[in-house]
């Protein structure tokens, strides 16, 4: 029950990348939205087991794909601000 409003007092605070962060409570919350209206489109024709084993598939080639795509990704030097 916190996490939404934090999400919300995070984006809101200055000088810590409040565009970032609401863009990630946005993405977050909009694919446990999706994510579970597909697996309920999933589990009604099928069974729990074929909804499962189907969305199991999707997030190991998901992480498959990710793998070459952020393998270059470093963190960055923190600077102190001017």
């Amino acid at each position: 029950m916190t996490q939404p409003p934090l999400g919300g007092i995070v984006t809101n605070l200055p000088g810590h990348g409040g565009l970032a962060m609401a863009l990630n409570v946005f993405t977050l919350f909009t694919g446990m939205g999706l994510g579970s209206l597909a697996f309920q489109a999933l589990l009604l024709p099928t069974s729990f087991a074929v909804a499962l084993s189907t969305f199991g598939a999707a997030v190991l080639l998901a992480a498959a794909l990710a793998v070459p795509v952020f393998r270059d990704e470093r963190p960055h030097a923190n600077t102190p601000a001017s």
